[in-house]
């Protein structure tokens, strides 16, 4: 049964290079495969202007916020994003930008869906996981 479950779960990875970076850790586990949609360097206004997911998903991972400054059309961006995202369970990357995780935390809190901090997780460069794998670990309990 549980097998089963397994293949029937799809997911989705959507935003920037720490989305990228996560789904490259995720598929490699040869455990979930799941699409991705990202970009490095992508900002939220630009995920914005991208097609929508062509299919619904079980779960969609979101990393957006790093690459872009903490104010009002952030917070309206990511409402928009959020508003076209087609699944059951969507969970949001924090950016190690304090004030970009309180903006992204609050759409999450909003929609009630998961986030996940990515401040727990040591960092070379403040803005990127220094080991994706241990991302996916949690993301995959």
């Amino acid at each position: 049964m549980q097998q089963q479950s397994q293949l029937m779960f799809e997911c989705l990875i959507l935003g920037d290079s720490t989305a990228l970076g996560a789904g490259r850790a995720i598929n490699a586990t040869h455990i979930v495969r799941c699409d991705v949609l990202a970009v490095e360097g992508a900002s939220a206004a630009q995920i914005l202007t991208w097609p929508r997911a062509p299919k619904r998903y079980s779960t969609i991972i979101v990393a957006v916020g790093s690459n872009d400054a903490p104010t009002p059309p952030l917070r309206r961006a990511l409402v928009r994003i959020r508003v076209g995202l087609a699944a059951r369970r969507v969970i949001w990357l924090l950016p190690y930008a304090r004030s970009n995780a309180a903006i992204v935390n609050s759409i999450a809190i909003s929609f009630a869906d998961e986030s996940l901090d990515l401040a727990q997780f040591p960092s070379r460069d403040r803005v990127h996981p220094s080991r994706y794998e241990d991302l996916v670990k949690v993301l995959l309990k």
